[in-house]
């Protein structure tokens, strides 16, 4: 007769591994939404007192589900449920934000630096600017549901919007700033390439050095004028991009 680990007593009896076991009534819990995606779980010492069983057996458990994506660990703050990745299909213009709230998950950026600066000659020439030109550099880290996901370095040529803050763009949105001021971003092309996160990086998206992460740059357009070059990290984990081939 077989064995629904799930509905069984959890029981060294059972001819089954421990943390198996244990394995599979915490992934019932993730699969019937006892714990919510997103949600922090119980740290390994209270799933040891829950169960009564080692460290070693809830540590083993835990780094199956990990593996298996269906939990995520931040450092120095615990192990959460993942939630399935979000799926861009690349065929039309998005925001992360506006992206996100059309699906209604929770987005938040956190200011890093706004400041007005020269840019470097790269930044200088992908957005076809002249020398000595000045632009807006706003720096963020993006959030869903309090875990962060991405860290977006924009530049917006300062002659567009003069009149851009850091705290309107904090209110409404970097977008939603430009198109107050009379700038009404409208497409974009945008180039991946696999990257592993620096030190820095890790620290800010709650990782660790070297992890597998998406470095996304975007030249954004509002009609025949450059509005935007931003270069991005966005973790690995979090989302899917998807091509339309026709």
């Amino acid at each position: 007769m077989s064995i629904d680990l799930r509905d069984a007593a959890f029981s060294k009896e059972v001819p089954v591994a421990l943390y198996y076991q244990l394995k599979e009534s915490l992934l019932q819990k993730i699969q019937d939404e006892t714990w919510k995606p997103g949600q922090k779980i119980p740290t390994e010492r209270e799933l040891c007192e829950m169960y009564g069983v080692s460290r070693i057996t809830v540590r083993k458990a835990l780094d199956d589900l990990q593996n298996e994506d269906y939990l995520y660990r931040i450092q120095g703050k615990g192990t959460y449920v993942k939630r399935s990745s979000i799926d861009y299909r690349l065929s039309k213009f998005y925001s992360f934000n506006e992206e996100l709230s059309r699906r209604g998950l929770k987005e938040r950026a956190q200011m890093l630096s706004f400041s007005k600066v020269v840019p470097e000659d790269k930044v200088r020439a992908q957005l076809h600017l002249a020398e000595g030109q000045e632009v807006f550099c706003v720096k963020r880290t993006r959030y869903m549901d309090e875990t962060p996901y991405v860290i977006e370095i924009s530049y917006i040529p300062s002659s567009l919007c003069p009149g851009l803050c850091r705290e309107e763009i904090e209110t409404e949105g970097l977008y939603s700033s430009m198109r107050r001021h009379g700038v009404h971003p409208d497409h974009a092309t945008e180039q991946f390439r696999a990257t592993g996160l620096t030190g820095a990086e890790a620290k800010l998206l709650s990782l660790s050095p070297g992890e597998p992460a998406i470095n996304l740059r975007r030249i954004t357009w509002a009609g025949n004028t450059l509005v935007e070059y931003c270069n991005s990290i966005v973790r690995g984990d979090f989302f899917t991009y998807t091509v339309e081939l026709k």
